[in-house]
């Protein structure tokens, strides 16, 4: 029981840890994001950190749901997880918004099957991660105007 709960706190850990320490290396390029066009839509920058915390937490608690069925969901798991820290220097260090675009594209594709493989095994690690799909497709959104006009 002590083994998977630590397990369990390496997940968590893991899921904030990855993306926090790519977003404190490049904090400095985040003040760019207010000089964008971007559409009528765009949240505040505070939003966006709020957003990304409960989607985190979301997320760690749908793979500690599957995780044990199946050693592939992790896999993926942290596929993803890769994926979404690496968007961050893509789009705001790098200013590649179309790479960004791709990228956003790949990783949502790759999201939606991470969801269908976790359906077979929970369907409430399903539903937490709808939200996160929600997102990604708003920024998918947000990511293409501004590829578009910037």
């Amino acid at each position: 029981m002590k083994r998977i709960l630590n397990k369990n706190i390496v997940i968590v850990i893991l899921t904030f840890l990855i993306p926090g320490i790519i977003a404190l290396l490049i904090r400095d390029s985040f003040s760019m994001y207010k000089q964008l066009i971007r559409p009528k839509y765009s949240p505040p920058s505070i939003a966006f950190p709020i957003a990304w915390n409960i989607l985190y937490l979301l997320m760690s608690i749908a793979v500690i749901l599957v995780k044990h069925d199946d050693e592939n969901n992790l896999k993926i798991y942290y596929l993803q997880l890769l994926l979404n820290a690496l968007w961050t220097p893509i789009f705001f260090l790098f200013k590649m918004y179309y790479l960004a675009l791709f990228e956003l594209i790949i990783l949502l594709v790759i999201v939606i099957y991470m969801t269908y493989k976790f359906y077979k095994y929970n369907k409430i690690a399903t539903y937490l991660l709808i939200p996160y799909i929600i997102w990604l497709l708003f920024a998918l959104y947000l990511n293409y105007f501004v590829a578009i006009y910037n």
